[in-house]
């Protein structure tokens, strides 16, 4: 069959695609909550991220690929299904979820059960590495094989994939934005600056490399923890390195371990079509040359790697042929 609606509830991102129009909506997945009631949500919530005042606090739905804030997933299932549903667009859609690997069966129960009763219809779950790898470029209905690390804020994965499925799979429970927490750590205790969440990412937006660090730096501005006042510092790509290098070490090890666990068949096919980099943080720079070095596989990144689920995504919907292959209903 095919689906109407597929939906991403990410760590730091939630889209939509459509059948009809594609990938129609993106937002930050976060929320603002204040003694338990959500008062902001996606853009409005960025906006508080180190900001919020004195009892807020700026959440995101899920920690570590699995849902930690259950009331902000199931608030942002209705922003984002309520229009299908409350009026006549669509007589009960049917919705996809992207699946992350880490998914517990009472996490699906109450994305369908939330869904089902605004009034969707049939629900079914799609493997994201499966949607990245079709935003990717690639065609899983081939039984060649491919590996595909997806490099994601929350999570990242390798999967060999064949046949429109899974063959061997590691995940890592952790992502990009454990950079950025590292930087604010180090800074911190290195520099006594404190610093917020936006201003750590910043940094690694400017300095961080998986390549050796260069001798290069940065201004951030934070609370300087001696004065107690505003202040500054000079922040070097050596510092931002040491927040880097264990997320780079993990996803390679990932990589190495998942080709050594590969099928004969599958491992001829891996020297032919080597790495697929997805997610925001295949941007990282000299990752690529990094993971090709440690695990002799030449590594590609397609246009826009941050957008390959929300792509793929668009794609299975509209694809029946795909459909039938990655999305298994609930």
């Amino acid at each position: 069959m095919q689906w109407d609606i597929a939906l991403e509830l990410g760590e730091n991102t939630v889209r939509l695609a459509t059948r009809e129009n594609g990938l129609a909506f993106t937002a930050p997945s976060l929320g603002a909550m204040q003694n338990d009631r959500l008062i902001a949500i996606g853009e409005d919530a960025q906006e508080m991220l180190g900001r919020a005042p004195a009892g807020v606090r700026v959440v995101r739905p899920l920690e570590n690929g699995r849902i930690s804030e259950p009331k902000l997933a199931a608030q942002w299932l209705t922003r984002l299904l309520e229009p299908f549903t409350s009026g006549t667009k669509l007589a009960r859609p049917s919705v996809v979820f992207l699946e992350n690997g880490f998914t517990r069966q009472s996490e699906r129960e109450l994305l369908a059960n939330t869904a089902l009763e605004l009034g969707a219809g049939q629900c079914g779950v799609l493997y994201s590495d499966i949607a990245a790898a079709v935003g990717a470029g690639m065609d899983i209905r081939r039984g060649d094989g491919f590996a595909l690390a997806d490099v994601g804020a929350g999570r990242m994965s390798v999967s060999l994939i064949s046949y429109g499925r899974v063959a061997r799979a590691r995940h890592i429970p952790y992502g990009m934005n454990r950079v950025d927490e590292d930087i604010a750590r180090l800074v911190r205790a290195r520099a006594s600056l404190s610093i917020g969440p936006r201003t750590a990412e910043d940094v690694k937006l400017v300095l961080a490399s998986a390549l050796p660090a260069r001798e290069v730096t940065t201004t951030a501005v934070g609370l300087d923890m001696a004065t107690g006042f505003p202040g500054e510092r000079e922040i070097s790509a050596i510092l931002v390195r040491e927040a880097v290098e264990p997320i780079v070490d993990a996803l390679a090890l990932a990589v190495q371990e998942t080709v050594q666990d590969a099928p004969d068949e599958l491992s001829a096919d891996l020297l032919k079509s080597g790495l697929i980099l997805t997610g925001g943080g295949a941007l990282l720079s000299g990752l690529d040359k990094v993971l090709a070095s440690r695990c002799g596989l030449a590594c590609h990144i397609p246009e826009t790697p941050g957008l390959c689920t929300g792509k793929g995504m668009a794609r299975v919907l509209q694809d029946a042929v795909l459909s039938d292959m990655a999305v298994k209903a609930l």
